[in-house]
């Protein structure tokens, strides 16, 4: 991150502030003390957006947060980018946060907050905004779908139910946030953010989803793409933007990991063109 120029300023100067740059920049923005970082990348020349979420990073090496994966594909866009770090991450010595806070302030409803004044900033419609995410980065995409509502929503192998995914992940990121608090609690009380399903239910709004499995991750089926497609039926009909794209391959070798980057640009182009 060190090759990029950074600005900081507070949530009240999002309106008025200058976002275009001939070169992408990562801007902190700070909220009540939190500091919402993003990397940007605009092209006034162009009227679409995608916003890019990560998925889990090895906290135990040298890399540290602000964490913007698949940075290094600045270059294969001519649309607008916004990646986005989730804070979580510095609560502690966790791999994931999947936006989820603290206890009082969820982060991926701040982060939806400031991305809604970044694309006013740069006058891009949010139905012409792509989210797009794998795993983890494919949960906060779908949650952010239910809370921008208009865009599509892109996401490769993605995490459906947090306290489904490995426990050792989702016990470090509970233990780091609410310590005083045990499991089953946490899941009881902030069901609505681990739950994809739940959050739509809160929100009355299932946004237009692109959903691209692995069928060779077993664990994946199981524990997210199956539950989130029988908690659908639960959900009122009319709360559906269009309908849900459930793509299915199979790749032994990859697992749970994402498509290789030049599958996932077609598929991104694909989205984008329904824009």
């Amino acid at each position: 991150m060190n090759g990029f120029k950074k600005r900081s300023i507070s949530f009240h100067q999002l309106e008025n502030e200058i976002l275009v740059q001939e070169e992408p920049f990562i801007l902190d923005v700070e909220k009540e003390g939190i500091h919402f970082e993003f990397l940007l990348k605009t092209n006034m020349d162009n009227d679409k957006a995608i916003v890019l979420g990560s998925g889990a990073y090895d906290a135990s090496s040298e890399l540290q947060p602000p964490i913007f994966q698949r940075h290094k594909w600045l270059g294969d866009f001519g649309e607008n980018l916004i990646y986005y770090n989730d804070p979580t991450l510095y609560h502690g010595n966790i791999n994931i946060g999947w936006g989820f806070g603290r206890e009082d302030v969820h982060y991926l409803e701040e982060i939806s907050t400031i991305i809604k004044y970044l694309l006013m900033n740069l006058n891009i419609s949010l139905n012409k905004t792509l989210l797009y995410g794998s795993s983890a980065g494919g949960f906060m995409s779908l949650m952010l779908g239910g809370l921008l509502k208009e865009p599509i929503v892109l996401v490769n192998n993605p995490q459906t139910i947090v306290w489904n995914y490995y426990e050792r992940h989702v016990n470090a990121l509970f233990l780091s946030t609410l310590p005083d608090m045990n499991r089953e609690d946490i899941i009881k009380k902030y069901k609505k953010r681990l739950n994809v399903i739940h959050f739509y239910k809160e929100k009355e709004v299932v946004p237009r989803i692109i959903y691209l499995q692995n069928i060779s991750s077993t664990r994946d089926i199981t524990h997210h793409l199956d539950p989130f497609i029988l908690g659908l039926k639960d959900i009122d009909a009319m709360n559906f933007n269009e309908k849900i794209e459930v793509i299915l391959y199979a790749d032994k070798k990859s697992g749970h990991n994402p498509l290789k980057k030049k599958e996932t640009l077609k598929h991104i182009e694909k989205a984008l063109n329904l824009l």
